[in-house]
């Protein structure tokens, strides 16, 4: 039972810190599930995780929110009334084209989910996949840092944001359900190529956030309460997945500021850096493992998070057991 309470808050730390940074929540959030199950000798149903999974990406949804609760507070103010004291910021025209710009960087999800998931979800067969898309995701924030050298220039701001950055943008996003790759780092680097300012790159990468996972969640919720019985909802687990999803929340939220700070600094090569170690650090205990592909079928996604199996699938072997989604954000599907 203790070492039930220590998963559920150790999951709920690696998604809050690693939901907004640019490293893959999923690929971590993969990692200390297989590592839970192979040390406990025993793993949870694919069910149960995706609706764990769920709520942790409910947590750090909710610290976007409220990270940005003064700017949705004004921007409500400012669509709903013509308050004169209302910054030009916030006032009706420029909240809609706001809203417009990120239901334009949503509209390439919705190709992904109708031609492309299942041939992404096939990679996830692969037990290389994920560390090489880490990979990927330091190359492609080592070469942004060397282009952010020096301090914040003069990006452009919302105003300044055409339709056609936030489809670039969105198409980026589109990268992200491949195995270790990071929507958050996809969407960031690609803003900041664009030419927008480091801070209106991460708000907009964090907007965007917020329709693709509650799109996702929507949907993976609908297909996993359809058989209640598989989620083994006993209070005891309630309480763990709530008290989780708190976690995630409260982590996530410390994690945005931290993302902040570190676009700002223009240091983006620090988490670089660190997903080549970690990328080195996975291949090698796969390589230890002698696999490199695995059986599992391939979930659903939800920023990546949904894992979905049978029920009363067997336990993981090792730490690296394959199969499992890794950062994958999806759309409703039709």
């Amino acid at each position: 039972m203790l070492m039930e309470w220590i998963e559920a808050l150790a999951l709920g730390v690696v998604q809050g810190v690693t939901e907004f940074l640019p490293v893959s929540s999923d690929g971590h959030l993969l990692v200390a599930q297989q590592f839970f199950a192979w040390l406990n000798g025993s793993g949870r149903s694919g069910q149960e995780n995706l609706f764990f999974d769920i709520m942790l990406h409910l947590g750090t949804t909710a610290a976007i929110l409220y990270h940005y609760r003064g700017p949705i507070r004004l921007g409500l103010r400012g669509l709903l009334t013509d308050d004169p004291d209302v910054g030009p910021d916030f006032r009706r025209p420029a909240v809609l084209r706001v809203v417009g710009l990120a239901l334009v960087a949503t509209l390439p999800l919705v190709p992904f989910a109708l031609f492309l998931k299942k041939w992404v979800d096939g990679l996830f067969e692969s037990q290389v996949a994920a560390p090489v898309g880490f990979l990927i995701s330091a190359a492609a924030l080592g070469d942004v840092s060397l282009k952010m050298r020096g301090p914040d220039g003069h990006g452009r701001g919302p105003s300044q944001t055409t339709w056609i950055d936030a489809l670039l943008i969105g198409s980026a996003q589109m990268l992200a359900p491949l195995p270790g790759v990071s929507r958050s780092g996809t969407t960031i680097v690609a803003a900041l190529l664009l030419g927008l300012s480091r801070v209106w790159a991460v708000r907009f990468s964090l907007m965007i956030a917020v329709p693709a996972v509650m799109g996702a969640v929507a949907n993976e919720l609908k297909d996993a309460i359809k058989d209640p019985s598989q989620l083994g909802l006993t209070p005891e687990r309630v309480a763990q997945t709530l008290t989780a999803m708190v976690v995630a929340g409260a982590v996530g939220y410390t994690a945005i500021l931290w993302l902040i700070r570190v676009v700002r600094s223009g240091k983006l090569w620090y988490f670089s850096v660190y997903l080549v170690a970690f990328a080195a650090l996975v291949l090698a205990l796969v390589t230890a493992k002698g696999g490199g592909s695995g059986g599992g079928g391939s979930p659903d996604a939800l920023d990546g998070a949904a894992r979905r199996g049978d029920a009363g699938a067997p336990a993981a072997t090792g730490p690296l057991a394959p199969g499992g989604a890794v950062d994958r954000p999806d759309a409703p599907r039709p």
